[in-house]
């Protein structure tokens, strides 16, 4: 008689953090992972090197999971290793962050990375210019709403918004349960359209389990990280364009360009929200101004630009593939300041701001991030006391806990983890308010989809 196959999950992370988010979906010898980010407090540079591995086991800070890690890593470790398991394991990856991919480093080469075709050929533009670490790994591209079979399991990857290229949702249908992991996502940026196509879909799919992410409900209502404890003659000089959608910040953004007059401006971006960077540029040429890149930024951004964008670059280390027509000095921009518009990456050549003549400076989304970040304070202040104007450009890449709420409701599944937030409780509370039935489940326990099913009754 055939012994029937269940499907078991268990979580592994990022049921109390913002990040690290990883659940495993186990039927018969087949495994899933739903992304495999950095677990939180975890090192990314120690991530990165596979001789740490049983260390990284050791301190948590990597899932103790069977059948995943090569026995070279795993050294003394009780684990099986990943040659002496009969289970076959995919990784799913929702979107490119690096509390998403973060733990890629530690993975075995040939092991199948499954992401959307934009996810995919976007993570090779910025790991190739050092915008996000190099892994190697075995990634497999699939198109949107096009399922495949993985053993027992079909999977389906729907695009969905998030301040990255090729974010997304994953359908999962097992032998005996159904369940969908939204991804990070939001209302408020470029295509909310895709968000409540997913939410409608994944109503019709009537998932038994639905993954949701729950960032916004960490804070405090009002709450605002980036709000500082500044001198009064230095916060005479630090005003806000942040909104509550990009369109919004975009238009504030415009404006304040047109009204800078002669003087230079300094932006400081976020290389994995191109869209939004394609339409900072396009309003700096509308006014006028030639967007002037660090070599790496230019690269990733030149081809998503018309042919004809104002587009222009620092030739720091002599990169003879840089079009010399695209190439500036510091001199041109210093003469014609109202020509031009320079990014600052903090990471790289910062410091050359502050021989430049001030002007307007425009943080959105750069490094360091906010008032969390150590280097926040004393980068703003040191922006501001050189006699720069600095403007706040933040729009989040994070649904509203009222948008949380509402593609909820839409989704309107039997069961609901509320996760990839600080505050779970708070966030559970709000679901149980719309009529739903929220879950908190424990770390690295093995639950049965009969075990789920019953949560729901």
């Amino acid at each position: 008689m055939t012994q029937e196959i269940t499907t078991q999950v268990r979580f592994w992370g990022g049921l109390d953090t913002i990040g690290g988010n990883i659940v495993s979906l186990e039927a018969g010898n087949y495994r899933i992972l739903t992304d495999f980010g950095a677990l939180f407090g975890a090192s990314l540079d120690e991530l990165k090197q596979v001789d740490l591995t049983s260390s990284l086991l050791e301190k948590g800070h990597l899932p103790a999971i069977d059948g995943l890690y090569t026995r070279q890593q795993l050294g003394a470790s009780d684990l099986a290793s990943y040659e002496e398991t009969d289970i076959k394991t995919i990784v799913c990856l929702s979107h490119l962050h690096l509390d998403h991919i973060g733990g890629f480093g530690q993975l075995p080469e040939d092991l199948a990375i499954y992401a959307l075709e934009d996810s995919v050929s976007f993570y090779k533009r910025l790991a190739s210019d050092g915008l996000l670490p190099d892994f190697k790994v075995n990634w497999q591209a699939v198109q949107s709403e096009a399922p495949f079979q993985f053993g027992p399991f079909t999977i389906e990857f729907v695009v969905s918004d998030h301040d990255t290229i090729g974010a997304a949702s994953i359908f999962i249908t097992g032998p005996d349960l159904k369940v969908v992991n939204s991804g990070d996502f939001r209302l408020t940026g470029f295509h909310p359209e895709r968000v409540l196509h997913w939410a409608q879909k994944a109503r019709a799919f009537q998932p038994d389990l639905f993954l949701v992410e729950g960032t916004t409900f960490s804070f405090e209502p009002g709450s605002r990280d980036d709000r500082m404890q500044l001198p009064e003659d230095l916060a005479a000089r630090v005003a806000s364009i942040s909104a509550g959608n990009e369109a919004k910040f975009l238009k504030d953004f415009t404006q304040v360009v047109e009204q800078a007059g002669n003087q230079l401006v300094a932006l400081n971006v976020y290389p994995q929200n191109i869209e939004r960077l394609v339409y900072m540029a396009q309003a700096l040429n509308r006014a006028g101004r030639t967007l002037v890149l660090e070599p790496n930024y230019y690269r990733l951004l030149r081809p998503y630009m018309a042919p004809e964008a104002a587009l222009a670059t620092i030739n720091w280390d002599g990169d003879s593939k840089l079009p010399v027509q695209d190439v500036l000095t510091w001199d041109q921009v210093q003469a014609a300041p109202a020509q031009y518009a320079v990014q600052v990456d903090y990471e790289q050549h910062h410091d050359y701001i502050f021989s430049l003549s001030e002007g307007i400076y425009i943080h959105s989304n750069g490094v360091p991030l906010g008032a969390y970040d150590a280097r926040y304070q004393p980068w703003l202040e040191g922006i501001v006391k050189a006699g720069w104007q600095f403007y706040h450009g933040h729009v989040s890449g994070h649904a509203s806990t009222q948008d949380l709420c509402l593609v909820n409701y839409v989704v309107g599944a039997k069961l609901v983890v509320p996760w990839h937030s600080f505050k779970p409780e708070r966030y559970a509370e709000a679901l149980v308010d719309l009529g739903l039935t929220p879950w908190l489940p424990s770390l690295e326990t093995t639950y049965s989809a009969e075990q789920i099913k019953s949560l729901a009754d």
